[in-house]
């Protein structure tokens, strides 16, 4: 998460709000989630030095079979990006970003986001769908958005039409899942409540629009349907960009739920997106 700078911090708020859950329709909602061992270890594979998360991540895909390609955003950093293939080349993107800020271990931002993109490429690969999904680690969020930046600026018209949603994980675990409302496309936080209605799980709307910002900014500047998925709160915002992002900061139950709740909404939109 980009926060903004300390002195404004003073006049910004975040806006909560329940989300009733809507009844799902009685559709059949099916991924293959990894174990929460596996998730475990795999946030504990970011424990360390930010120039070793790049290649930390591309580690990651590989263990799970995904043939990989880094886009080059500037001489020692690149985007981290993840294809599964589907029947047609329309596209849902999931994104995290491995960079982290200089205080801390930069676990819960966001290594947590970027760290469960493999896992749920692994919780989908097995089935059959009909888009094609895109996991997109992205470099540089602390320094402007300029990893999510530079994919969107290269994206071609066609590819931009073909994008369904991009939905990022941004900062999780610690606490329930929440959402960003007030950011994010009304039609996507209508099916995430869907699918968190159908597993039993409370979905709170927590805004940032004042306090900081993520990378869904350049899509959703794109015009391309966007949902940002996070955990912060007034109570946890101050772990973010301080020493206490570390590992010890993730819930795990919490975390391993919005992982779960995370796949099956992921194929839960390959069945209900055009």
């Amino acid at each position: 998460m980009r926060l903004v700078p300390k002195r404004a911090v003073h006049r910004a708020f975040l806006v909560v709000a329940f989300l009733s859950a809507a009844c799902c329709t009685g559709e059949t909602i099916s991924a293959d989630p990894v174990e929460r061992e596996v998730i475990r270890q795999r946030l504990e594979a970011g424990v360390v030095a930010a120039s070793a998360r790049q290649d930390a991540i591309r580690q990651l895909f590989a263990q799970v079979g995904c043939v990989i390609r880094e886009q080059r955003v500037d001489k020692k950093s690149a985007n981290v990006i993840c294809t599964l293939p589907g029947e047609t080349p329309s596209t849902i993107v999931t994104g995290g970003h491995f960079d982290f800020a200089e205080l801390g271990q930069g676990i819960v931002d966001d290594w947590t986001g970027a760290s469960l993109l493999p896992s749920l490429y692994q919780a989908l690969k097995s089935r059959k769908h009909h888009h094609t999904y895109v996991f997109v680690a992205f470099t540089g969020e602390e320094r402007g958005l300029v990893g999510s930046s530079r994919y969107v600026k290269n994206l071609t018209a066609e590819e931009k039409r073909a994008m369904r949603a991009f939905v990022n994980l941004e900062c999780l675990g610690l606490s329930p899942t929440k959402v960003w409302v007030s950011r994010s496309a009304p039609a996507l936080v209508s099916r995430l409540l869907e699918v968190a209605g159908a597993v039993h799980l409370t979905i709170q709307g927590v805004n940032v629009d004042r306090v900081g910002d993520d990378d869904t900014h350049p899509f959703y500047s794109a015009k391309i349907p966007v949902i940002c998925i996070h955990s912060a709160t007034q109570e946890t915002w101050g772990i973010l960009h301080s020493k206490r992002d570390q590992l010890s900061a993730v819930r795990q139950d919490e975390y391993y739920s919005t992982y779960r709740l995370v796949a099956l909404y992921l194929a839960y939109l390959d069945a209900k997106l055009e």
